[in-house]
């Protein structure tokens, strides 16, 4: 595969435009001047102008004084090269600078951005260009002609004027229609490809057939419908690029003698500047009359494409909405619904069709008198109307109702949005409901309830309060709850509670020793939390308090049994997650002490993104229930610990029941080992296999992606290279006119290289069709000997004009394999003609059929120039090529060898190679050989 060669650094990237239009400045300009009319003074047709335009248009300001210095000097080198002399040559190269820049200012005349051709104004702005430049360039000349060789003023500057005027009317349309991505939007055109294919083969018929030889009658009008049909039916840039190459077509055969202004001129009936004035007219006509109307069409399908869009931007508005949406029609004081939405029509339990024509006061049950409602808003004395109403259809249901007038006039329409709060509206009754079964629970609960108000005074207690501490009711209430004997709280941490702003409200869990009106110590665990309103600000704390005296006082073995563990932790919990035990070997690694920790959260010990994930619980307390509701024990799995000074740990960790003797349970046990390191150690080896495998599969995907480019390239490029061989041809055998003998080498040339093309695209495309599969091979059983006589017919004439000589060698039984005769014919005429090409001349070549066992060998050697043995290694991959072949610039692709290891791999066969550098070389094919049947 080939590449196209890079700029050198010093070029920049945005200079090969400029670079372009200026060479083919150079080139219009140098055939313009070549086919002026023998003794006329001007060019009747001068292409360059509108590439200067062009230019000066597309470039930046600021570049235009040397684009302008440019112009002169590849306009003048082109009147030069036309035989002009150097003095008329640079005025000449002026003028066209000057009427490059007089026209581009125009163009770009208060604009910020590139030109274009999207409107009319923009067409105007064109030919309002042409037209000044045409002025500008037609004066100058006519002024250098008539002083410097006498030649008439009038006569030059009518030529001139109209020639650059329909060049820049022609060529500078394909810069301004150029769209950012170079295409046109697939609505701009009605057009299919096919079509377009038919609209550009008859104008070309038509135009060759008006401008043919011997042709005097006056049908230059025909071509234009044509040009119509294209501005109607495709998009501006194709009208353009089609103008353009009319343009050129009838300019040429015009020159030529041919069409009715070339045969009015050949037979004197007007002379060479009337028939280039008429020609250029005409050509400005084609093009004011085809541009306009294109640029028509695209406005118009671009204004189609937004309303279109809006429409059915407002209809997915209105059937995708999340709201009910009614739209209604007045009806007097009355409203008929007229469409409704998926959701309207689910919120009313019906289908949307038999609402339609209903009216809103049968669905909707409410006070309000909605005849009344609709006058108001027709009167102007109401804006809309919303309410919470019924549905007569569905008894229960709420639902807010949101009416508006869209339009009174021509008739009155409405809309409606209807949002369903049927779910609120129950949900604020079972939470009144909720509120008196909370009061009844917290008079028969076990624990002791305190509520306090945001000073820490106490306002309610349950029963359970009373009888676990001593103290009544009334002994509680409106006491601060820090002057009790049995709570945790002192001023300074209930005024805390309330007042930091930061503070997350959420459960505080702390155990402590109690006091009781009779001096009984007993053990509680207090859960204290935050009750908020509505925009979360604090309004009451809660206090629950579980007596936990009796469990504590049974844990105290367990506790003294479980400290014992150095290096392993075992944290010990209640039923409810709160930790009991921690012994020596958790404290070591978290770094807190067991006195810190108990009655603490165990679920507090874990990563809080991890606890949630893995159970999907946010509240710890829910997340441990999680934890234990597996099974009796847990299988070990790893979690990541938090320590005391923020580290994480990761532990191998495994969750049991504590159970009496009895079996009731009373807790659960934690048994964790640090693992830290080793898995750090083993997700290092992970990452790096996984690393391996990503790159891996990146390589497979980029191995596929370059197949498949270099199949699609080939498919593309093999159709125009054969069509280009095909015209080579026959411009060869004069099948259009009979070529020059000096043209004849060139044609051979460009044949030849278009078939080296072909085979190039044909030998890729084998290559992608055997990579993808889709490659269809014959299966027959065939003599291997059979293949001698095609192959030698295929490769005979390579051996013309050598001295080399090619002898075969095949056995006298049948060696039959199983394959594709004509891919294995392939893989003779590739080695084979590598070995010609390899030989030099006075060498020999030698094709061997050979029985092996139960292989069938192909071995076909020479005495050419041989391949290094260290290059032999690569010699079946694609586009690869041997430093000798290289060094002596025979030419290749390096796709022969590769395209043979590949058919001989699909056969289950094998190729080598055996190779000396300077003395020769041998390929051995070796197939499996297939054994014919028995006959008894």
């Amino acid at each position: 595969m080939t590449f196209p060669p890079r700029l050198p650094s010093w070029v920049p990237a945005n200079a090969v435009a400029p670079a372009g239009l200026l060479i083919g400045i150079y080139l219009a300009g140098a055939g313009a001047v070549v086919f002026a009319p023998p003794g006329s003074d001007v060019a009747q047709w001068w292409p360059a102008a509108g590439l200067a335009v062009t230019l000066i248009a597309i470039s930046p300001r600021r570049a235009w004084p040397a684009l302008a210095l440019g112009i002169v000097f590849f306009s003048g080198a082109a009147n030069l090269t036309g035989g002009r002399d150097l003095q008329i040559s640079t005025l000449f190269g002026v003028a066209n600078a000057a009427e490059a820049v007089v026209a581009g200012w125009f163009l770009r005349r208060g604009r910020r951005g590139s030109v274009r051709l999207d409107s009319q104004d923009d067409f105007i702005r064109l030919v309002a260009a042409a037209i000044l430049g045409g002025v500008t360039v037609a004066t100058a000349a006519a002024t250098i002609v008539s002083t410097l060789e006498g030649g008439s003023f009038l006569e030059i500057w009518r030529a001139v004027a109209p020639s650059h005027a329909a060049s820049v009317l022609v060529l500078v349309p394909v810069a301004m229609s150029l769209r950012r991505n170079g295409l046109a939007s697939p609505h701009e055109t009605a057009g299919s490809h096919g079509e377009l294919v038919f609209q550009a083969g008859a104008l070309i018929a038509i135009s060759v057939t008006i401008f043919s030889p011997q042709q005097f009658l006056p049908l230059v009008f025909l071509p234009l419908p044509f040009l119509v049909w294209a501005a109607l039916r495709f998009d501006t840039r194709v009208v353009a690029w089609e103008l353009v190459g009319f343009s050129v077509l009838a300019t040429l055969l015009t020159a030529r003698g041919y069409g009715p202004i070339g045969n009015s001129l050949s037979a004197g009936r007007i002379n060479e500047y009337g028939a280039g004035s008429l020609m250029q007219a005409y050509l400005a006509c084609a093009a004011v009359m085809s541009l306009p109307l294109a640029i028509a069409v695209a406005q118009r399908h671009r204004l189609l494409d937004r309303v279109s869009t809006s429409e059915r931007l407002f209809r997915r508005n209105f059937t995708e909405s999340l709201v009910g949406m009614l739209l209604l029609r007045g009806h007097g004081n009355r409203l008929e619904i007229i469409d409704l939405n998926d959701t309207a029509a689910r919120l009313l339990s019906t289908d949307g069709q038999a609402l339609v024509g209903r009216s809103l006061d049968s669905i909707l049950e409410t006070r309000s008198q909605l005849d009344q409602v609709t006058a108001r808003m027709l009167d102007g004395r109401q804006d809309g109307w919303k309410a919470q109403t019924g549905l007569k259809h569905r008894p229960g249901a709420r639902i807010n109702v949101s009416l508006s007038p869209l339009s009174l006039t021509p008739e009155p329409i409405f809309s409606a949005q209807l949002q369903d709060v049927t779910a609120e509206y129950e949900a604020r009754r079972r939470l009144e409901a909720a509120e008196q079964l909370t009061s009844a629970t917290l008079d028969t609960t076990a624990c002791v309830i305190l509520v306090t108000d945001l000073k820490g005074t106490i306002i309610r207690v349950n029963a359970a309060a009373s009888r676990l501490t001593g103290y009544t009711e009334d002994e509680m209430l409106g006491r601060p709850i820090w002057e009790t004997s049995f709570t945790p709280r002192s001023a300074e941490e209930v005024e805390a509670l309330f007042s930091v702003p930061d503070r997350v409200p959420g459960t505080t869990i702390v155990e402590t020793d109690a006091m009781t009106k009779s001096g009984q110590r007993l053990r509680i665990v207090w859960n204290n939390n935050l009750v908020t309103d509505d925009h979360d600000r604090p309004m009451y704390a809660v206090l629950t308090g579980v007596d936990v005296t009796a469990e504590r006082t049974a844990a105290g073995l367990m506790t003294h049994l479980l400290e014992a563990a150095i290096t392993t932790a075992l944290i010990g919990t209640d039923t409810t997650g709160r930790i009991t035990v921690f012994n020596s070997g958790a404290q070591r690694l978290l770094g807190y002490s067991s006195r810190e920790m108990v009655g603490q959260p165990f679920a507090q010990l874990i990563e809080p993104g991890q606890l949630a994930a893995r159970t999907e619980e946010s509240d710890p307390d829910r997340a441990f229930a999680v934890l234990v509701s597996q099974e009796s024990e847990t299988e070990p799995r790893d979690w990541t610990w938090v320590a005391r000074n923020g580290e994480h740990h990761t532990v191998s960790m495994t969750l049991s029941v504590a159970a009496d003797e009895f079996a009731a349970q009373v807790g659960f046990l934690c048994v964790g080992r640090d693992v830290t390191e080793q898995r750090q150690t083993q997700e290092m080896l992970v990452a790096a296999l996984e690393k391996e495998r990503t790159a891996v599969i990146r390589l497979r995907q980029l191995d596929e992606a370059k197949n498949e480019f270099v199949s699609t390239v080939s498919h593309e490029l093999r159709t125009p290279v054969t069509s280009i061989v095909g015209y080579t041809e026959m411009l060869s055998d004069g099948s259009i006119v009979d070529p020059d003998p000096d043209q004849l080498p060139l044609l051979s040339t460009i044949a030849r290289n278009g078939e080296r093309l072909i085979g190039i695209c044909n030998d890729l495309l084998l290559l992608g069709g055997i990579d993808s599969g889709a490659a269809h091979w014959e299966q027959e059983i065939l003599d291997l000997a059979t293949l001698v006589a095609p192959v030698d017919e295929s490769t005979r004439h390579l051996l013309r004009g050598r001295d080399l000589t090619l002898d075969y060698v095949a056995p006298d039984q049948p060696l039959l394999v199983q394959g594709d005769r004509t891919q294995l014919e392939r893989v003779l005429i590739n080695l084979l003609s590598n070995a010609v090409k390899f030989t030099e001349d006075g060498g020999s070549i030698t094709c061997r059929l050979e029985k092996q066992d139960t292989e069938a060998w192909i071995v076909v050697s020479d005495t050419g120039i041989g391949i290094p043995a260290a290059e032999q290694d690569g010699l079946f991959q694609r586009f690869f090529r041997a430093s000798t072949a290289q060094e002596r610039a025979i030419q290749g692709t390096g796709l022969g060898l590769s395209i043979v290891s590949t058919i001989v791999a699909a056969h289950g066969g094998k190729i080598s190679v055996d190779s000396v550098e300077g003395e020769g070389t041998t390929f051995t094919v070796r197939l499996p050989r297939k054994v014919p049947k028995r006959v008894d």
